[in-house]
């Protein structure tokens, strides 16, 4: 494939001569586009964004209707409700029972003292250890048996609130939000239309910084790596030419055939590697523009 040497003449703004400058690479300016897609199914009843808006992020755009979700966790919250007013007060439960076992034991105490004097037999101190101790193990099987229900009532409740956290989550992901700053590109449904989840609703893009990816031939990619700074010039038409500062972040593993509408400066040679090149913009740059790049630690004799 034939390729061509480029050369830019650049005007500088403040009145010095221009030069002819020779392009290590050139390639399109990108952008990492982000499809919103609907995360609940239901009728679109507020989609607030047009082409061209730049949002912030976390800002609320849309709506998906959530009707039937707000009824089912009010019916969810009912239900919790009367859960609850089932669950007992043990300690109240069992206070007639505790009262029970002080007496008996009080009593034990009581004969055991009279048995000491000789003034109450043996028997006597039997029956009433008897007493106590059958207070005792009914105590211990109403606290068994009023826990026990209450785990069970817990639980109940317990997986009533985890329906409900799942209801919450599915409320609050109808809601539509801009998850980054930066600048609608497609609108792709409107308020009304039925969502599906999955559905795109609008596409977006940080644009505070574009991507330039160019395309470097074999000599030029042994003399650069990345972290390595680049001078980019983006050319806005009418020998309106404007230099930009760049630093890679990625470099190609592999070579590839020179994509058709990218030149390159050598040629002889059909396989080029793809490099990313990173560049603040200043608003005027935009996702397609073509740019040439020199690459600061290679010098032209």
């Amino acid at each position: 494939m034939k390729k061509i040497i480029i050369l830019l003449t650049i005007l500088i703004i403040t009145g010095c001569k221009s030069s002819e400058i020779k392009s290590h690479a050139s390639g399109v300016f990108e952008t990492d586009d982000i499809i919103i897609s609907s995360k609940s199914m239901g009728e679109i009843v507020l989609l607030n964004v047009n082409e061209g808006d730049i949002l912030k992020k976390d800002t609320l755009v849309g709506q998906i209707d959530n009707t039937q979700l707000q009824l089912q966790k009010k019916n969810l919250e009912n239900a919790v409700l009367s859960a609850e007013s089932r669950l007992v007060n043990i300690d109240l439960q069992l206070s007639p029972i505790d009262e029970e076992v002080n007496k008996y034991k009080n009593e034990v105490a009581r004969f055991k003292r009279l048995v000491a004097s000789s003034a109450a037999n043996k028997k006597q101190l039997d029956d009433v250890t008897s007493a106590y101790n059958a207070a005792l193990k009914k105590r211990e099987a109403t606290y068994d048996t009023l826990t026990k229900g209450n785990i069970v009532i817990l639980n109940e409740i317990n997986g009533l609130k985890i329906q409900i956290a799942q209801i919450d989550d599915n409320i609050k992901k109808s809601s539509i939000y801009s998850p980054i700053n930066g600048v609608v590109l497609t609108k792709y449904a409107n308020a009304f239309e039925f969502a599906q989840m999955g559905k795109p609703l609008f596409k977006m893009a940080d644009v505070s910084t574009l991507t330039l990816r160019a395309y470097v031939t074999g000599d030029i990619l042994t003399q650069v790596k990345i972290g390595d700074t680049a001078k980019i010039f983006a050319d806005f038409g009418k020998d309106n030419v404007k230099e930009y500062s760049g630093k890679i972040t990625w470099i190609s593993e592999k070579a590839e055939f020179t994509p058709k509408t990218i030149p390159t400066r050598d040629e002889r040679s059909n396989l080029v590697y793809a490099v990313k090149i990173v560049v603040q913009n200043d608003g005027y740059l935009r996702k397609g523009m073509y740019g040439e790049v020199v690459f600061n630690n290679i010098k032209d004799e």
